[in-house]
């Protein structure tokens, strides 16, 4: 059973790994479901993949005491061996516990920020927890003094790698993800103003939602580049999107394992990102694309102006970023890494809390 925060479209990266793991999973010996803690779209979704999915309203604090209850109620009466919770800490690991479930996975995607701040990722001791799951290296180097499993985030690849269109005369820029701060976009926008004042064509497609998409709307108007920059909402249809991109570009100044990333290398797009939390773990700088300073605006103008005049290195990397996903980061790969760890849990026997 995967707990999963809500329903909503922030939540479609986690869904999509459950989704993975539900495909390739039944073969190891396991049947995957989801509960989530509130509302939205996906569980619909997931229903119509075949997946078991169900909504009990809870807020993950110890104060919603009926939500709480009403969560563990439901446990009892759809009783799971092993809960894989990718949100909440102790309160919603207790009433897990408490329900009965054998074993309890802790899955973290991002780095706890709070580390800078000084407060130890340690302090909170993942108690009533029996493994923790890391999306990333990165994340994992963040959790001091746990033992946290880093398993990827898998991605289904074909067989051969995808047709790559034919280049035209403007280098197309595709950004895919919330429109939040983190996802730094105006980095992008402030990168078409700056190409176009030296005559290098480029188009952005920023396809996402979320809260600053009005201030980029206005940003785009006070630079004098909405020809050159669309925002086409928020988007499933991802293939179709890295087929009409030439590079997928992330100026993220925080990430812990981005499955954007993922799916531009499995669609052959190359991709131009931040040295920053899991992209450095999953692009090759050079091979499959590039990594840049976070936040480093002039040396992102700089390399996609020099990628503009060398389509042949753009292909040539975006057919190394296809080789490295079917290789490295399949869904079969996640599937097996994670049941094995479900094996190890349920071998060693219920209760054992790191």
């Amino acid at each position: 059973m995967h707990i999963v925060k809500n329903a909503e479209l922030e939540c479609t990266g986690i869904c999509r790994i459950v989704a993975g793991l539900a495909k390739h999973s039944p073969p190891l010996g396991y049947r995957i479901s989801v509960l989530f803690l509130g509302r939205g779209p996906l569980a619909a979704d997931l229903k119509e993949m075949g997946i078991p999915s169900s909504i009990v309203p809870w807020d993950g604090s110890r104060t919603d005491i009926a939500g709480a209850w009403n969560v563990w109620s439901w446990l009892r009466k759809h009783p799971a061996e092993i809960v894989h919770s990718h949100h909440g800490g102790l309160a919603v690991r207790a009433v897990c516990r408490m329900a009965g479930v054998r074993a309890i996975v802790q899955h973290m995607h991002g780095r706890t920020l709070e580390n800078k701040g000084g407060i130890s990722v340690s302090e909170l001791r993942f108690r009533a927890a029996d493994a923790v799951i890391a999306a990333s290296q990165a994340v994992a180097d963040c959790l001091q003094g746990c033992h946290a499993e880093v398993i990827y985030a898998g991605v289904e690849t074909a067989f051969q790698p995808p047709a790559q269109a034919p280049p035209t005369d403007a280098l197309k820029l595709g950004i895919l993800g919330r429109l939040i701060p983190l996802k730094n976009v105006e980095a992008v926008i402030n990168v078409a103003a700056c190409l176009a004042d030296r005559g290098i064509d480029i188009e952005v497609a920023i396809a996402g939602s979320g809260p600053l998409e009005e201030s980029l709307r206005a940003l785009v108007a006070r630079l004098g580049v909405g020809n050159r920059v669309r925002f086409l909402g928020w988007r499933t249809d991802i293939g179709a999107l890295f087929g009409s991109w030439d590079v997928l570009v992330m100026p993220s100044l925080e990430e812990g394992f981005p499955l954007a990333a993922l799916d531009a290398m499995a669609a052959a797009c190359p991709v131009v990102a931040s040295r920053i939390g899991g992209l450095s773990e999953l692009i090759v700088d050079g091979v499959t694309g590039r990594l840049l300073p976070p936040g480093d605006t002039d040396s992102l103008v700089t390399c996609i102006a020099e990628l503009a005049c060398d389509r042949r290195r753009l292909a040539q990397m975006g057919l190394e970023g296809w080789k490295r996903a079917q290789l490295n980061f399949s869904n079969d790969m996640m599937a097996r890494r994670t049941t094995a760890l479900y094996d190890g849990l349920l071998s060693r026997g219920a209760n054992c809390p790191i």
